[in-house]
């Protein structure tokens, strides 16, 4: 027994010498061929081989959507047909408690590897206490991840310069305008609504002559988007910013300064011409309680309602197009020729916790989603099953299945609009996602951070709401509430806030 093991040893030892003898030759076999050949293919055995399947926990908020479960299985199973060493364990948390119950996960030392994060829940802390790895190295190597997204929407939605998040959007700027009854025009005589004077004209015959229709609704909450719909500026990139991000506020062009939104003479048409509307009776004397404008536009007691070309608000009125007519129809103030103003901005980022072990693995996964074939898998569901595809940019729905974008798959590259949706608004979305059609935003890369001045700024908060809301909704006389919300916002430190939203902004504008 002893001499079997040790003629074991040698006989090794010789073939590992030989090996060794042949590695330092010129790497030919006996009969003289080269053996360059044998490594490639041992390479190409290496890169075959089966790799280890390793579970990658996510959290995301909201519902579980209906039918997942076979969803994700129909996810795995491609992960591992195409061999990318992952499994997804998708996790669904109550979005009314999401955001702590992920920081607590966080603190308590959980390990996962994605999860949903964004400036409005708690990505800017996040950053802060390091608890996110920077992705900028690993986006760049993945290159169906970079391609999928725009330039653009990488450059600018950075924190402190670096790629704390992939962002997650579809759109790459806003676009407001009107859903409108378009029957209603054509049986008036009227012609495609092109100009605010012709929307006037429109909501004004609508109230003179319709007795079971009324002229326009809108939820009040939403309401703060109609200076920037009604404004002869709406929708073009002249003198002024009129979104930051920071409510209530705005950016000068021309001054280089910040001011309140209600100070803005490039919207000061529109607060007159809401109230106006509020007067007259254009807009509902309730717009101030109302939360049920969608409802009330499809059972077709409203000639308008709101609209934003986001590839959500539009779809909302599919269903009253299933009769085959094409009685609704868009309008987009200076249409022809808008050119909005835009940072680029997402809110919803995909981010890799610092405490992951399997960051890269995460990132070779976000990879993988931006394929089309893959994402449309996820984002739509089983083809045949849950979806068919009509063309390469749209698609017909078969179930109930609808997974939440926002959290993981959206890619500008890779939208499908349903077949259901209405030309307009398909016109108007397509827009919305080419960054072409757009123009940078002086203050692109700002995002607020209201730290120094945060009890300043929780002060300012409610006025929003108090007064700036009513003041977009005619409730308030335009002269009458842009006073008050001066003079509120004066007396509780708002001077030092708007220092403060200056000085951010110069640090970022500085050099532009």
């Amino acid at each position: 027994m002893k001499l079997s093991k040790f003629a074991g040893l040698a006989l090794s030892l010789l073939l590992v010498s030989s090996l060794l003898l042949a590695a330092c030759g010129n790497g030919n076999t006996n009969n003289g061929q080269s053996n360059s050949g044998g490594s490639e293919n041992n390479a190409k055995a290496d890169v075959s081989k089966t790799k280890e399947a390793i579970a990658l926990k996510a959290y995301f908020p909201g519902d579980k959507p209906v039918g997942f479960d076979e969803v994700l299985q129909a996810v795995n199973d491609k992960l591992k047909e195409d061999n990318v060493g992952a499994q997804l364990n998708i996790n669904f948390l109550p979005w009314s408690d999401y955001g702590n119950s992920v920081a607590v996960k966080m603190s308590a030392g959980e390990e996962f590897d994605m999860y949903l994060d964004a400036p409005w829940l708690s990505m800017n802390q996040m950053i802060a206490s390091n608890s996110l790895q920077e992705l900028d190295a690993m986006v760049a190597e993945r290159q169906e991840l970079k391609a999928s997204i725009p330039d653009e929407m990488w450059e600018y939605n950075k924190f402190n310069g670096k790629i704390m998040g992939i962002p997650l959007g579809t759109t790459q700027g806003p676009v407001y305008g009107l859903l409108i009854r378009k029957d209603l025009r054509e049986k008036h005589g009227l012609p495609e609504l092109k100009t605010l004077e012709d929307l006037e004209t429109f909501l004004y015959t609508i109230k003179e002559k319709e007795t079971e229709v009324r002229p326009f609704v809108i939820n009040g909450i939403k309401a703060d988007k109609l200076p920037f719909i009604l404004s002869d500026s709406a929708n073009l990139a002249l003198d002024e910013v009129l979104e930051i991000g920071v409510n209530m506020f705005a950016y000068s062009v021309k001054d280089k300064k910040i001011i309140g939104q209600w100070e803005s003479p490039m919207i000061a048409d529109a607060f007159e011409r809401v109230t106006k509307y509020y007067s007259d009776g254009i807009l509902s004397k309730n717009i101030a309680q109302e939360q049920n404008a969608e409802t009330l536009f499809k059972q077709g007691k409203y000639a308008a309602t709101y609209y934003a070309a986001d590839g959500v608000e539009g779809l909302k009125y599919s269903e009253m197009l299933t009769d085959g007519s094409d009685k609704l129809e868009v309008f987009i103030p200076n249409g022809d020729k808008a050119k909005p103003y835009t940072a680029f901005q997402q809110w919803n980022f995909l981010c890799i916790p610092a405490s992951s072990k399997h960051a890269a693995l995460a990132m070779d996964v976000a990879n993988w989603l931006s394929i089309k074939e893959n994402h449309d898998l996820l984002e739509y569901g089983i083809p045949g099953k849950d979806w068919e595809a009509v063309g390469d940019s749209s698609y017909k729905v078969l179930s109930n299945y609808s997974f939440p974008g926002y959290t993981l798959t959206w890619r500008p590259t890779l939208n499908r609009t349903p077949d259901t949706m209405m030309e307009d608004d398909k016109k108007w979305f397509d827009f919305s996602a080419d960054p072409a059609n757009f123009t940078l935003s002086p203050t692109a890369g700002f995002t607020f951070d209201a730290e120094k001045v945060k009890t300043e700024y929780a002060k300012i908060t409610p006025f929003h709401d108090s007064l700036f809301l009513p003041l977009a909704q005619g409730v308030l006389a335009a002269d009458k509430g842009k006073a008050q919300l001066e003079d509120k916002i004066n007396s509780v430190g708002g001077q030092k806030v708007i220092e403060e939203i200056q000085a951010q902004v110069d640090a970022v504008t500085a050099g532009k």
